[in-house]
């Protein structure tokens, strides 16, 4: 007999299943980019234990007839491609025809469907199977309601996260699609509650959507990126929006190509590049970038859930890039520099001129039976006035306190505070050479400390606040911070739930700063972890965000310090558990003993 047989078909529907539909998230995509093939202007999901028991996504697009409703469950069955062509310039969200087979397959599914009001029909597939086909009276548009997804596949259904978690990813499909097609209007209801209700934008667009998902607050702080359209590339147009520094605080990088929802690493990757050249900085800033090329330019038959798209110009990476490097500039506020007028006179270059005094000073001068005359090249003694300065001479008062410093093994050092170098190195005076100091990762070593030691006590030391910190986030993100608000209660945080997606503050670790407390849960709304277990959290604060956190908080390069400043600094450094050291592993303290300096001058 022949080892080779055919798959049954409902098994093979399963086998398919398992690379469209992952989770309850999975199941919400593929039902609204229908909902948007469709026309559907408004478009209503209903949730239930997180979508693990029920979705409905209900939308007032064209509908179908009773054989396309019935057709529409069959793998491969599609309105969207006829012949290979098609493939070749996909302009919809859909074109497969496998995800409506694949959710029926694993899942108790009614759809309900009318292309005229009242002349409807009612489809119901249970595990792939066709259980009844009714005609049905609802206006125009189509319902599909997804109940006990897989029912059947016990072993995919343990995979699953738990409710809020799966919520939270539900939320985050249509956020997406919503900033996407601001021109729509998107509701999601939980058990009856609502999470997310967002109006068709008006003439602002994509940045009032953005506000009305993320908070008024990121949405004032971001800037155009200045607009490019290429006409003779059949269309192609880049825009979208970059935050200022302040907006690095929440992972907020999302980009649309031809209105989908994308992680394409190419695109990020020069986003990335493009911070660090501009900013020489790593923290990136929100960014929402939309992408509208030719179809015929863009393969998006690269990955089984379409989340990934494949670019056939080279050339339009470096386009973008091209636009985050101006759009970083506007986040910063530099404008570029109006061209300078034609130079009539010949350019002669600065040369050194000293202090502006041509005289030799006092103290030279004594013992001398004569003064030396200056001689002024090309012009009289009598006529010559002194140059314009270039510098004025700065030192550092050699009467300045010395700053008792402890040394490896606990003896006191006596140290002379010199200043400072281009506001990012503190010089020391030291009894065996000069000190150098990386102001930034010696204030990174002294944040973490602080944050470490307060974490590790019993009992937080909390700070209460007099007025409330107001955080305004995404709906998903208010989920997750309100999962984690018992834990974080025992790490000293207070937080209210307010109207609408804001959160009130009212408490924070009082080792922290209210912007390092806002940062902090900015970054703890975007955690996977499942579980919000005090301990546990507590650790994970301590262990992954500390030194993160410290970095991002602590003193910048290029900052003027002033002396009280620097002595307060460098004292609290070296009472540290490893003063020599970052949380990173850089260097703190660098030092040229006295022997080094002679050599390099040639004494020894």
């Amino acid at each position: 007999m022949a080892r080779i047989h055919l798959l049954p078909d409902y098994l093979a529907s399963q086998i398919a299943a398992g690379e469209v539909v992952e989770r309850p998230a999975s199941v919400v995509k593929e039902l609204v980019e229908n909902a948007l093939d469709a026309g559907g202007r408004e478009i209503e999901i209903q949730l239930e234990h997180g979508g693990k028991s029920r979705i409905q996504v209900a939308d007032d697009g064209s509908g179908m007839g009773r054989d396309d409703a019935l057709l529409a469950f069959d793998r491969h069955a599609t309105s969207k491609i006829l012949t290979f062509d098609d493939l070749e310039r996909v302009a919809t969200l859909g074109f497969r025809g496998e995800a409506l087979a694949s959710i029926a397959s694993v899942a108790r599914v009614e759809m309900t469907t009318a292309e005229q009001p009242g002349d409807g029909h009612r489809v119901s597939i249970e595990g792939g199977r066709v259980r009844g086909v009714e005609p049905y009276a609802r206006p125009r548009g189509t319902t599909f309601d997804v109940r006990s997804l897989f029912f059947n596949v016990p072993a995919r259904r343990k995979f699953l996260k738990s409710p809020q978690t799966e919520l939270r990813r539900c939320l985050e499909v249509v956020q997406g699609y919503a900033l996407a097609r601001p021109d729509v209007r998107f509701l999601v209801l939980h058990e009856g509650r609502n999470l997310l209700d967002v109006l068709p934008a008006g003439a602002t667009g994509p940045r009032e959507r953005i506000g009305q998902i993320f908070g008024t607050e990121l949405a004032g702080r971001l800037v155009a990126i200045p607009e490019v359209s290429e006409a003779g590339r059949g269309g192609e147009r880049i825009s979208g929006f970059l935050g200022d520094p302040e907006t690095a605080r929440g992972r907020r990088q999302l980009v649309f190509v031809n209105r989908r929802l994308l992680r394409d690493r190419a695109v990020l990757a020069a986003f990335y590049r493009a911070v660090r050249e501009e900013w020489r900085s790593e923290d990136f800033p929100a960014l929402f970038l939309f992408l509208d090329i030719p179809p015929e330019d863009v393969d998006v038959n690269v990955h089984p859930q379409k989340a990934e798209v494949r670019f056939r110009d080279p050339g339009l990476i470096d386009r973008v890039y091209d636009a985050f490097r101006r759009g970083l500039e506007r986040a910063r506020g530099e404008e570029p520099a109006p061209l300078r007028p034609p130079v009539s006179e010949p350019y002669v270059p600065f040369a050194w001129q000293g202090l502006g005094q041509m005289t030799q000073p006092e103290a030279w001068r004594r013992g001398a039976t004569t003064d030396l005359p200056v001689q002024v090249t090309g012009a009289s003694t009598s006529s010559w006035s002194p140059p314009e300065r270039l510098a004025a001479a700065s030192y550092a008062p050699v009467e300045r306190p010395m700053v008792p410093l402890s040394g490896r093994h606990g003896e006191a050092r006596p140290f002379r505070l010199l200043g400072q170098y281009k506001g990012t190195l503190i010089l020391l005076e030291g009894p065996d050479g000069l000190y150098l100091i990386d102001q930034h990762v010696a204030h990174e070593r002294i944040l973490y400390e602080r944050l470490r030691r307060s974490l590790l006590a019993e009992t937080t030391p909390v700070q209460h606040l007099l007025t409330p910190l107001f955080l305004e986030v995404a709906p998903d993100e208010h989920l997750r911070l309100l999962e984690l608000a018992p834990a974080l209660d025992h790490c000293g945080f207070g937080l209210a739930p307010l109207s609408g997606n804001t959160l009130g503050v009212t408490a924070v670790p009082a080792v922290l700063g209210s912007a390092e407390a806002e940062a902090l849960l900015r970054t703890l709304a975007h955690e996977d972890h499942e579980g919000a277990a005090a301990e546990d959290l507590r650790r994970r604060i301590l262990e992954a965000l500390a030194a993160s956190l410290a970095c991002k908080a602590a003193v910048k390069m290029h900052h003027p310090l002033a002396p009280q400043e620097m002595e307060s600094l460098v004292a609290e450094l070296f009472t540290a558990e490893q003063p020599y050291a970052c949380p990173h592993g850089r260097p703190v303290v660098l030092q040229m003993s006295d022997a080094d300096l002679e050599r390099r001058f040639g004494r020894r």
